[in-house]
């Protein structure tokens, strides 16, 4: 029987970020109209007399929904979380507003959430006491809504982040430069002294084109003598690879959380666009090392490389919603809201309770739903045994 070997491409199509998660531009939009139109036919039911100009547009309501990504981002950086947190209850945010309207679900009222359901899917050990005090919130407010964030996350709650793969980039640069770098088989005959030649001869970044600071330690960038000599100081290569990696992870967590990149581009995708960004003639040389010319999908992963670039190269941070924006947009917001999600706390108490207040179900209906509960704790019982417990105090003989 011939063993089957995956690629990294491979496992990534069995995620759920790809099956789940990936779009097409023209997909993406679509699915955003269609649940901008659900939520506006919605109101047109529980408010008559609507005025068309009040409720929000596709693009307000798009650009609020940004406007608390940034928001996330600000407060994971106030209580001093790792970036990866960040990015990850950025993009719960981002995948619940797919199929949710702000209209219904104002976001105000979910970013905490998403933000602490990040926090445990991630590792960040914090109570929800000490989280809520931190935010100045109430501990109830951050965890009504939480269950209705994992439905429509569809209870996948993983999110790979193209960081680790920029990580692997600059310690394979920081290798050649250092000339110890490996070379592929279709790099033959070439030696890692010879890459790492080509390393120190490669075009200093372009400062009108490339977000890297870095300059060549001998003669301007406009010096034919620019070029880094691989006798004079191989450090001066691992400083290159070095502000190429740090100015790319400043674009991953900004331009990459605050645009669609992680909806339209896989990680390694974003990573690389991050790297061209950076420093475009270091990326050149990096995947010349990784993708042969000859390879039958070159161009076309150079081009999707290069679209994700531009989408995150082109992203002005100053057109995000300024807070009077945003505090005009939610007077209108809170005018339409749906009067089925005004108090979210309630309705999350309702359903823990079975739902017998307020006349949701009558009592005969919820003393139904609580003896189909205590039937299945008794199957659970009968098939397990029952729960072990602890002897009482004092019982226990000396």
């Amino acid at each position: 029987m011939a063993t089957q070997y995956l690629n990294e491409d491979d496992m990534y199509r069995t995620s759920t970020q790809y099956r789940l998660w990936s779009f097409t531009p023209e997909a993406l939009l679509t699915l955003r109209k269609n649940t901008h139109s659900a939520a506006l036919e919605r109101a047109k039911q529980y408010l008559p007399d609507l005025d068309p100009s009040t409720p929000l547009t596709l693009d307000e309501e798009t650009r609020l929904i940004q406007r608390y990504s940034d928001t996330i981002s600000s407060t994971a950086a106030h209580l001093k979380w790792p970036s990866h947190v960040k990015a990850t209850a950025i993009q719960y945010l981002k995948r619940f507003y797919l199929t949710n309207s702000a209209h219904t679900y104002p976001p105000k009222e979910i970013y905490k959430s998403v933000l602490f359901l990040a926090s445990k899917t991630e590792g960040i050990h914090t109570t929800l006491g000490d989280f809520a005090r931190s935010i100045s919130s109430r501990p109830d407010h951050i965890l009504a809504p939480e269950y209705k964030i994992i439905q429509a996350l569809r209870f996948t709650l993983d999110v790979r982040q193209p960081i680790r793969g920029l990580r692997g980039c600059y310690m394979e640069l920081e290798n050649l430069a250092r000339g110890k770098h490996v070379p592929l088989a279709f790099l033959a005959p070439k030696t890692a002294a010879d890459l790492q030649r080509e390393f120190a001869g490669l075009p200093p970044p372009d400062p009108t084109r490339c977000f890297s600071e870095w300059v060549p330690p001998h003669g301007s960038p406009e010096s034919s003598e620019s070029a880094v000599s691989v006798d004079a100081d191989a450090d001066a290569l691992v400083k290159r690879a070095w502000a190429a990696y740090t100015a790319a992870r400043v674009l991953l967590d900004d331009a990459a959380l605050l645009t669609d990149a992680y909806l339209l581009y896989t990680p390694p995708q974003i990573y690389l666009a991050g790297v061209k960004l950076a420093d475009e003639p270091l990326y050149g040389f990096y995947m010349s090392l990784h993708l042969p010319a000859q390879h039958p999908m070159h161009a076309q992963i150079l081009a999707t490389v290069a679209g994700c670039a531009e989408l995150m190269g082109t992203f002005d941070k100053g057109l995000v919603m300024s807070k009077e924006e945003r505090v005009s947009v939610e007077k209108r917001l809170e005018e339409v809201r749906d009067p089925s999600t005004r108090d979210l706390v309630k309705r999350h108490e309702e359903a823990k309770r079975g739902g017998a207040e307020e006349g949701v179900v009558d009592e005969q209906q919820a003393k139904k739903r609580k003896l189909a509960r205590e039937a299945s704790m008794k199957e659970g019982d009968d098939l397990f045994g029952p729960s072990l417990s602890l002897p009482p105090l004092g019982s226990a003989k000396s």
